[in-house]
Order: C-alpha cells, then structure tokens, then sequence
C-alpha cells in the first residue's frame, strides 16, 4: 500500500516522519475480544498529528481504554499506537455500514 499523505482523506497520518495506516491500527484494536469495531484518525496536535481511535465495544463487554492501549502496545510500534482511545456506544454510520468518520469529532469526549 503507497502511502497517501492527507490523513483526512482517510488513509495515514504522517507522525513524527512515519506513515501510520489507520487500517492497520484498526485491525489490531479490532483484535481485541472486547472490540466490535473501531475507527482510527489523526488529530492536529502542535507541529505534528497524533493517533486516536474511537471503540465500540460488543453488547456486554467490559473493556477499558487502559485494556486495550495494553492490547495496543503488544502489537504496534510506539509510533502507530493511539495517543487516546475513546469509548463510544455507537460509532456513526451509513446506511451501507461505513464508519463515518468525518463525524468522530462531534462525539463528546470523557
């Protein structure tokens, strides 16, 4: 996969002179038998991007973002790991199921 450098057209995010895939990120918290699903952006941070991923969690599941930064850190270089993970009871959606993650941001933190 070449890397595409605007991370808001949904593909890396360059941090710290590394491309972080938000796939792969995903694909690893997604891993983890807590998770449904999880969505993965940049955040504008001064004089660079940091990576924050948004879980949903299955129905009944206890995960705590500490458990699945530990998860992270098994599995991930220090470069790709989430600064933050934020849990969420329903990431947002098309109809079609797509993440749509142009919406994160309204999803209020803490």
């Amino acid at each position: 996969m070449a890397p595409i450098l605007d991370w808001h057209q949904g593909t890396d995010n360059p941090r710290s002179g590394f491309n972080v895939y938000p796939p792969e990120v995903e694909a690893v918290l997604n891993e983890h038998p807590a998770v449904l699903q999880s969505a993965v952006v940049g955040r504008a941070v001064p004089g660079n991007e940091e990576v924050v991923a948004y879980v949903e969690l299955l129905p009944g599941s206890a995960a705590t973002p500490a458990d699945l930064m530990e998860h992270a850190a098994r599995l991930l270089a220090p470069y790709k790991r989430p600064s933050e993970i934020i849990m969420v009871d329903v990431l947002p959606a098309a109809s079609t199921g797509k993440i749509l993650k142009h919406r994160l941001t309204e999803i209020p933190r803490g």
